[in-house]
């Protein structure tokens, strides 16, 4: 079996060496420079057909969905108007997500609520997940097709929709999505 995560030392691995790994992490960080880099590798396109492993942490899973939402973090990212807070992602899902929903639902960045005034006008007619930490998402694909075929939700969670924030699942049990 053979275990390998990549960063920027492995931005040249090629389609064939990156399919022979059974489990590749993806690593948290900066959504939009992880994203960037996941472009300039040309990721989306060598994970094709990929049947191992894949396990995104943080920002990792954020850049796994096929759209990205890239919520602002940095100071100056939510008042600066050409800070794009949407990508396309690596398409290993059609769900969105933003993790450590717990540490950050309070958090004031740039004057503004993050949630309130940023995050939750943002997802005008569009779903997102989010996720506390200890939390996570089991999605289970056809080997044949990739097509996705079980969304299990493991632990506290909560989803943007309709301009509101419900909670989906507890600590203590799953939900299918």
């Amino acid at each position: 079996n053979r275990f390998g995560s990549l960063d920027h030392t492995g931005a040249h691995i090629s389609r064939e060496e990156l399919h022979s790994y059974d489990v590749l992490f993806l690593a948290g960080g900066h959504v939009p420079t992880q994203n960037s880099f996941f472009h300039v590798i040309g990721l989306r396109e060598k994970l094709k057909d990929f049947q191992g492993v894949i396990i995104g942490i943080s920002a990792g899973s954020m850049n796994s969905a096929d759209t990205v939402y890239i919520q602002p973090e940095e100071p100056g990212e939510a008042i600066d108007n050409s800070f794009c807070r949407w990508g396309k992602g690596l398409g290993l899902t059609d769900i969105m997500l933003c993790p450590h929903y717990q540490m950050v639902k309070d958090k004031i960045l740039d004057g503004k609520l993050l949630y309130n005034d940023i995050t939750i006008p943002d997802m005008k007619g569009r779903e997102l997940l989010l996720l506390n930490d200890g939390s996570y998402l089991h999605i289970t694909k056809s080997a044949a097709d990739s097509i996705e075929e079980d969304a299990v939700l493991y632990g506290e969670a909560y989803m943007i929709k309709n301009g509101s924030i419900i909670q989906l699942c507890d600590h203590e049990h799953s939900v299918c999505l």
